[in-house]
């Protein structure tokens, strides 16, 4: 086969213009630090990168659903608290007024005291974080308790149904206390604190002493009761701390294989680059000496 000068020119405009693409490619990686710049560069990296990627963001949104949950736990395990110690002080008060040398006045004080905790149990009720009342269930719009403003009776709103947050795969985890067992239904059988708390306040006006004692047995029900629930959401809140570090550790090691999919290795690629430059110029260099003079160069 005859190879002419048109062809020889040909193939070295040809194999310039691909060094010439090389170059540019190589260069794009190194401007954006991706050794996938486009899908044609790798279409199954592509594809696993998009993928990757995908996880990612479901694992995020889910450290995100996770502290949220632990900021709402930690409420919920503070005001728990709160109300602990008002019990306390509760029963303090109770043994107090059992004290057979009280004067009618001495047990009116202790019970202007009680009936003022009883008010500052009914604001705990009605907790919030952020924009979710935290003993109202699944009705976190909506107070656990009002008062009817005629006949000044307690109006229960919440639900039983668990708050549930999710934190993985098909994986949701309950995340709040029940109200009407913290406040109305005791789990230890007791009277609910506000109806326990209305008794003591009642027997203390009357100076009934027998009253008084017997409020005893229903405030330590109630500290009790509280104490449960206290137990209850800390061993919530200790799994959902592992389960976030654990997502922690699972958005990492994906960050890493998305990196090792995607990113550009700078320095193997600098070396590249290089590599595809000096060819360049080779080619340049050889085409000048590859295409032969024309017949009006000879003509001069």
């Amino acid at each position: 086969m005859r190879i002419t000068n048109n062809m020889m020119t040909q193939d070295l405009l040809r194999n310039l213009q691909a060094s010439q693409g090389r170059m540019s490619q190589i260069q794009n990686q190194m401007s954006s630090g991706y050794r996938i710049t486009r899908p044609s560069d790798d279409p199954v990296g592509i594809q696993n990168a998009l993928r990757m990627k995908s996880s990612i963001s479901a694992v995020e949104q889910w450290k995100s659903n996770a502290d949220e949950a632990l900021g709402l736990m930690d409420t919920t395990d503070g005001t728990l608290g709160d109300m602990t110690s008002m019990l306390q002080r509760v029963k303090e008060l109770a043994l107090q007024g059992a004290n057979g040398t009280l004067s009618v006045n001495d047990r009116e004080s202790i019970a202007i005291e009680v009936d003022q905790i009883s008010e500052q149990l009914h604001l705990i009720a009605n907790t919030k974080n952020g924009s979710r009342y935290v003993f109202s269930g699944t009705a976190s719009d909506k107070e656990l308790i009002t008062k009817d403003p005629i006949t000044s009776e307690f109006i229960w709103q919440g639900n039983n149904e668990d708050i549930k947050f999710e934190v993985g795969n098909n994986l949701s985890l309950p995340i709040s206390i029940n109200g009407r067992t913290l406040f109305k239904e005791p789990l230890t059988g007791a009277p609910g604190v506000f109806d326990t708390l209305s008794a003591l306040s009642t027997a203390l006006r009357n100076d009934d002493t027998t009253g008084i004692e017997n409020s005893l047995e229903d405030i330590e029900g109630n500290i009790d009761n509280v104490l449960a629930h206290r137990a209850n959401i800390g061993a919530r809140t200790n799994r959902m701390t592992a389960l976030r570090e654990q997502l922690d550790t699972t958005s990492y090691n994906l960050t890493q294989n998305l990196s090792a999919i995607q990113d550009a290795d700078i320095a193997k690629t600098i070396i590249e680059f290089k590599n595809s430059e000096n060819v360049y110029k080779a080619s340049l260099s050889v085409g000048a000496q590859i295409i032969q003079p024309s017949l009006v160069d000879f003509m001069r």
